[in-house]
């Protein structure tokens, strides 16, 4: 793992998301880069016009990248190599264009679950990077902090695997931790078995043998559910879905 890339605006779960990206960096003795985003804000009237100079917006956005780096590099303990990146754009558009350029093994991003607006705005961006952005997302939840991965729960539907995992990933982190890797599928009566999973089951196991994983079947109607109680029973460091 060389190249990590943190998406942020700024906000307590985007910093604390940055600090988790530089200690998992320092592991691998990668390099981060801090990306930020921002769009002109307009005048409502009837005609529209910029608030603000976009020059000044440039400069502010860089400000706070650099502000933001020195604080994640003063909590380390071990000092890593962080870029920093701002643009004006639309936030899928910027960081597809640099994932695509810098071919990040990681992308890391800040989650929260404070506050209807706050969960809108930061929930949604994430979210919706996990579905358009071609590279790994690791989503790192306000007040998780880095520790060594001991235990990781990849919780799988056994469909259509190899298009939908970075298995290539997963193995290297289940490796380079020497962590434990237990599998898990959620169902509730069978309902959501099909013939082809078999199939898919035993191509996993072929895979990904060589982490010696753990296999469980986890009754439950709801997978959210299911998948939590799991990781609070087995106390999971880190949940691959």
């Amino acid at each position: 793992m060389k190249k990590i890339i943190v998406p942020v605006d700024f906000s307590p779960a985007a910093s604390n998301a940055a600090l988790f990206a530089g200690e998992l960096a320092a592991f691998y003795g990668a390099e981060i880069w801090l990306y930020h985003t921002y769009e002109t804000p307009v005048a409502i009237s009837e005609f529209a016009y910029p608030l603000f100079d976009t020059n000044e917006l440039q400069k502010a956005a860089d400000n706070e990248l650099e502000l933001l780096k020195e604080k994640t590099l003063s909590n380390l303990r071990t000092a890593v190599n962080i870029h920093t990146k701002a643009e004006m754009s639309l936030l899928q558009d910027g960081l597809t264009e640099l994932c695509d350029a810098l071919q990040p093994d990681l992308v890391v991003m800040g989650i929260s679950g404070k506050g209807a607006l706050t969960q809108l705005l930061i929930g949604s961006n994430t979210i919706k990077a996990v579905h358009y952005l071609k590279y790994p997302v690791l989503v790192v939840p306000p007040k998780a902090t880095f520790i060594p991965v001991r235990k990781i729960g990849f919780a799988c539907d056994y469909k259509q695997i190899q298009k939908n995992t970075p298995l290539d990933l997963l193995k290297k982190i289940v490796h380079d931790f020497n962590a434990e890797l237990l599998v898990l599928n959620v169902d509730y009566h069978n309902r959501s078995f099909s013939p082809d999973m078999l199939h898919e089951s035993f191509v996993l196991g072929e895979l990904i043998k060589d982490t010696k994983p753990e296999y469980h079947n986890i009754e439950s109607e709801d997978v959210t559910e299911g998948i939590n109680w799991f990781a609070a029973r087995h106390k999971l460091d880190m949940i691959i879905v």
